[in-house]
């Protein structure tokens, strides 16, 4: 079996290989078609567009894994159909789950360093290609967005601002909650309906507001303020769009250390919650979709092994609309943060295992 296993294993990793190679000269073209007018307006150097494509190449590489690993699946099992070597080693009394094995342990693998790859090479190389837009394409991309929800920013290292919903031409955010920490406790709490710029006096305008102030014995004292007040914080009105934290530009620790400075100022942070979650989550895409392709490979290839590639792909398309489905309902808060970043994994978990299990040996 040691031989069977090192021969499927390297027409499997061979096809995934070529699969990733294909799929990554694809989007780089597709890149290169839409972003070409934006590289010569703003004239930029051969070394600097070989930069950005250096610093995205990881997030391409990420997101043609799991797709990269299906093909491999259908082609692997498709050709040893194709050439009757399928039926030979059945006959032999080696079962499909038996074949499956090596390619379940290296997709098992390549779920736990797509996690690492995600968070050591993916995000830091993400900040870098922003950091060039910012400086060489002299834009950002969120720039052009004019309302922005669930905005949170560090005012200073003790002073945390979230703002339910900020409008970038207004100049102005509704539900706005101001946290004051001091040794990782809550002191004091301000909350108001509203927050705008006053251009005349370059400064920040609240109105009508509630100051609630958190002694170390856990006492609160409250105060309701009427009227306009003049608010002294540090950011001007283009920082709410270009500072934004964004939870899928943190590395999870980073992201783990946000949601509970969330928690710990009195926040719901559900939306930080599900991307949480999703980091762990999405990465095991790798492992089930070759536990899903591999059965259904084995039914659709013994006719067309293209027809089967076709069915294969409806899949993964349709597998990240259950992730993407799932992450809504975890924002709305119809599911919980862990079961809305794995609804997707789960549904096809099952399915791909009752495919598995019930296919004729």
């Amino acid at each position: 079996m040691k031989i069977l296993d090192k021969y499927i294993l390297k027409r499997f990793i061979f096809t995934f290989l070529l699969s990733l190679l294909v799929f990554l000269t694809i989007f780089h073209v597709v890149d290169v078609i839409e972003n070409i007018d934006r590289f010569l307006k703003n004239q930029m150097a051969i070394n600097e567009v070989g930069l950005y494509y250096l610093y995205q190449l990881p997030f391409f590489i990420d997101i043609a894994l799991p797709m990269s690993l299906l093909l491999a699946s259908v082609f692997t099992i498709g050709i040893l159909s194709k050439n009757n070597e399928l039926t030979a080693i059945k006959a032999l009394g080696i079962s499909l789950y038996r074949i499956s094995t090596p390619l379940l342990i290296f997709a098992f693998l390549i779920s736990v360093g797509s996690f690492f790859f995600n968070d050591y090479l993916v995000i830091p190389f993400s900040r870098k290609k922003t950091e060039l837009e910012k400086t060489e394409m002299h834009r950002h991309k969120d720039l052009k967005r004019q309302i922005f929800n669930n905005v949170f920013l560090q005012d200073t290292p003790n002073r945390n601002i979230v703002i339910g919903k900020y409008y970038l031409n207004k100049k102005m955010g509704r539900n706005i909650s101001i946290q004051i920490t001091e040794n990782k406790r809550l002191k004091k709490r301000i909350d108001a309906p509203r927050i705008t710029w006053d251009e005349d006096n370059k400064s920040w305008t609240i109105s009508n507001f509630v100051v609630r102030s958190f002694s170390d014995s856990n006492q609160v004292q409250v105060s309701k303020i009427r009227g306009d007040s003049v608010l002294a914080l540090n950011l001007k009105p283009n920082d709410f769009a270009e500072k934004n934290i964004k939870p899928e530009d943190m590395r999870f620790a980073e992201l783990r250390e946000f949601v509970s400075r969330l928690k710990t100022t009195g926040n719901k942070p559900t939306r930080w919650e599900v991307k949480l979650n999703y980091k762990i989550a999405f990465p095991f895409t790798n492992l089930i979709v070759v536990l899903f392709g591999l059965p259904i490979t084995a039914m659709f290839t013994r006719n067309s092994i293209s027809y089967g590639a076709g069915i294969s792909l409806l899949v993964i398309f349709t597998y990240y609309g259950f992730i993407k489905f799932g992450e809504v309902l975890g924002y709305k808060g119809i599911l919980s943060p862990f079961l809305s970043a794995w609804l997707g994994n789960i549904i096809f978990l099952i399915s791909g295992g009752i495919f598995f299990f019930r296919i004729k040996q």
